[in-house]
């Protein structure tokens, strides 16, 4: 199963960011590199696991989860490890999203991601991009 997930990543990753670029310098007519760009490269990939990877492997569990208790009938092996996945998906999705609170709350405490420009709605809307033009 780790096999599969580990494949999984590795074709499912340069496809999303292939369009899109992970850093966004050093590369034909771009500036050169900064420190700061190894935060975006940071964020960048935090953000593809968060909201592109991790959402469908957890409604994948889920919904393997919710078959196996549907169809565990009397067999209580089979419905202790239906819960047990369920439960595993829903304390591993907390963990996750608390991490990643937590890590851009110390990026917008450094200074590191700006939160003042534009209207209060839109910074609201971008508070975790982090921009190196200073």
């Amino acid at each position: 199963m780790k096999k599969i997930i580990l494949i999984l990543f590795l074709i499912i990753f340069p496809v999303f960011t292939q369009a899109a670029g992970l850093v966004p310098c050093g590369g034909l007519e771009e500036d050169p590199c900064t420190f700061c760009h190894l935060f975006v490269l940071f964020s960048n990939v935090i953000k593809f696991i968060m909201f592109s990877f991790v959402p469908p492997v957890a409604v994948l569990m889920l919904v393997v989860g919710g078959i196996m208790y549907f169809f565990a009938g009397t067999s209580p092996s089979i419905l202790k490890t239906a819960t047990s996945i369920m439960t595993s998906v829903g304390i591993g999705l907390v963990i996750i999203f608390c991490s990643w609170i937590i890590i851009n709350t110390v990026l917008v405490k450094n200074g590191i991601v700006n939160t003042t420009e534009g209207s209060p709605g839109e910074s609201l809307l971008h508070w975790y991009e982090i921009n190196c033009e200073w």
